[in-house]
């Protein structure tokens, strides 16, 4: 028997390691879905969120901020698109997420049960990072422009543009929005969708649909079009816009914006900080709980502020459900997503475990080292969730990276988790899987672990 028949999934199947919240297309979420695992570590901030989330629907609450941490590779980003994923309830190949992650808590039906009635009512999620979809110049309100933007866009308005998003907010309102569009088309001979973006160099088309549809004089049209001044706007016009769209909306409703890397975004400039807990605090007092601000960032909200502690208390007590990921579980996500073996290999394992018992102790038996750091196996399920690795490959592994890190500029922003050591791992993986599994001491040799892992670096 060669190595690669006894994983239960393809070994050369590719991995997405590095997690996007913008990709969402149905081959990335299904596997992204089917292959979260739920380390024991995330089952605590599950419940954390959710206990919390949950008690707003029966105590209106202010306090609508999540702040997620974690260095790159915590899994931070994936735990922030699973919740979006299951907040909303999408819809996966037909089948509901809160469906697909029911057996991912079969052993603890308490903490699915609150999962399942937290999102039983109509919720939409905006999902995106922040360092994206956010413009190159930060100003003291570049947070409520981006916050704009993508509230804006997923209304189906142009968000990329305030003063044309505004626009067709208004004709929307004025429920004359097909209208517009097939007037604009009749007289262009292009889709109004598909020209927005270029309003800039068609004003002999726009002027005259807007004095059409909406029977403005043609002094008033050209003025909207030819001023050329910023759009002028608050947090309080955005958070009233935000607040009528969730009172149109069942009692129950909830609106989550899902913000990745804002912690790398904000930094510890003074106006973004200012601005982001503004923005957080007036939709909680405006709201109520009906919309939530979920954010990521390498560090914990309070280091991020620790400097002016005393400015910016208030953002602290608005990001009041805080959740910390670590790397500490990297081990058991590489088990279950890359080494999970067939049922009826296994046994065959564990026979080929009770065979080499006492080699294999030998074999790994580490002197003048922790116990708890450098290790072999301590029992056949062990060496049967492993193989073909050793428990202390997965710990020295983690350690290569953290040391990586903490040397020169660049190495501050390498993975030091569940990325590279995804890639990694399947990497050496698919280098032994021609082997024969008999053949033990040669698969152990670190060296080709720790090449094939830095090399994602």
């Amino acid at each position: 028997m060669k190595i690669r028949e006894m994983f239960a999934e393809d070994i050369n199947r590719p991995i997405n390691g590095v997690i996007k919240v913008d990709q969402d297309s149905e081959d990335v979420t299904r596997q992204e879905v089917q292959e979260y695992v739920i380390t024991k570590e995330l089952k605590k901030h599950f419940i954390s969120f959710f206990d919390f989330y949950s008690e707003s629907f029966i105590n209106p609450t202010y306090d609508i901020g999540v702040w997620i941490s974690g260095f790159f590779g915590s899994g931070k980003s994936h735990f922030l698109k699973m919740l979006s994923y299951l907040l909303e309830n999408k819809r996966v190949n037909g089948i509901p997420t809160v469906e697909m992650f029911r057996s991912k808590f079969a052993d603890d039906p308490a903490t699915f049960m609150l999962i399942d009635n937290s999102t039983r009512y109509d919720t939409e999620t905006i999902l995106f990072n922040i360092d994206i979809e956010g413009s190159i110049k930060k100003d003291n309100t570049a947070v409520l422009r981006v916050f704009a933007k993508m509230f804006y866009k997923h209304l189906g308005f142009y968000g990329e543009n305030l003063k044309l998003a505004l626009l067709e907010q208004y004709i929307d309102q004025q429920g004359k929005t097909e209208e517009f569009q097939r007037v604009y088309e009749q007289k262009k001979g292009k889709p109004w969708l598909e020209q927005r973006k270029a309003f800039a160099f068609n004003g002999k088309i726009i002027i005259p649909t807007l004095m059409e549809v909406l029977d403005m004089s043609e002094e008033d049209a050209r003025n909207w079009y030819q001023d050329k001044s910023s759009e002028e706007y608050s947090i309080a016009s955005l958070v009233e816009d935000i607040k009528a769209y969730v009172d149109s909306k069942p009692k129950n409703f909830r609106l989550l914006f899902m913000v990745d890397e804002v912690g790398q975004y904000v930094g510890t400039d003074t106006d973004m900080l200012l601005n982001l807990q503004s923005l957080t605090e007036k939709l909680g007092s405006e709201c109520q709980g009906k919309v939530w601000v979920v954010c990521t960032g390498q560090e914990a909200i309070d280091e991020i502020i620790k400097v002016r502690e005393a400015e910016f208390s208030r953002i602290q007590a608005r990001f009041k459900t805080r959740l910390s990921l670590s790397s500490s579980s990297i081990d058991e996500v590489i088990q279950k997503r890359v080494l999970k073996k067939k049922p009826e290999y296994e046994k065959r394992l564990q026979e080929v475990y009770d065979t080499n018992d006492s080699g294999l102790r030998n074999l790994y038996k580490f002197q003048d080292v922790s116990a708890a750091d450098i290790r072999g196996f301590e029992g056949l399920q062990e060496f049967s969730d492993n193989f073909p690795f050793v428990p202390y490959q997965f710990i020295v592994m983690q350690n290569v990276f953290a040391e990586i890190r903490k040397h020169g500029n660049s190495g501050k922003h390498l993975s030091g988790g569940e990325r590279s050591m995804l890639s990694g791992f399947q990497e050496a993986a698919q280098k032994v899987q021609e082997k024969d599994e008999f053949a033990l001491v040669p698969f152990y040799r670190f060296y080709d672990t720790v090449h094939a892992s830095v090399k994602f670096l």
